[in-house]
């Protein structure tokens, strides 16, 4: 397994030519979850097909991190709120983030590059919120300065993490 400290990654936009490659990746981490016995995913790209993906890109507001030619993780920075209900705040939410099968501790990079997005856009707030039984998932948004604001309860049970711009 590579750590992104040593990998030379290039950020930006994701383009519609990069559609099924960002699909697989996807589709690798369904299959990896499963493998590894996490319950978490198992009808992520059945609730968001290939043309929501479309839909994200076209809006620009999908990013990508490539090594070389190949795509290694992605995410989604947007301004809907979605779960937190919340229209009202200067926030952005990050959601949809992927990593490559093999590549470790990439999620730390993409938070720096979403947090640097945040201020450059001079928002309040990054949001973020993940299944509440993924202790793990938790414990390394915990880590990375997303603090704990609640739990919630949609056809999942969720918690609700945000890293404040101004701190």
């Amino acid at each position: 397994m590579e750590d992104y400290e040593t990998i030379n990654i290039v950020f930006g936009k994701a383009s519609i030519d990069n559609i099924d490659e960002i699909i697989n990746l996807y589709a690798e981490r369904m299959k990896w979850f499963k493998e590894n016995g996490i319950k978490q995913w198992s009808r992520y790209l059945t609730n968001h097909p290939k043309e929501h993906f479309i839909s994200i890109i076209e809006k620009g507001n999908y990013y990508i991190l490539k090594k070389e030619n190949e795509i290694i993780a992605g995410f989604e920075i947007s301004t809907d709120s979605g779960v937190w209900n919340d229209d009202k705040s200067n926030a952005y939410y990050l959601c949809k983030v992927v990593s490559k099968v093999g590549y470790r501790n990439l999620g730390s990079e993409i938070f720096k590059i979403a947090k640097n997005i945040t201020k450059e856009n001079e928002k309040d707030y990054l949001r973020i919120e993940c299944v509440s039984s993924n202790k793990k998932l938790n414990e390394i948004y915990e880590k990375n300065g997303f603090k704990y604001i609640r739990e919630g309860q949609d056809y999942y049970h969720y918690t609700l993490r945000e890293w404040k711009a101004n701190e």
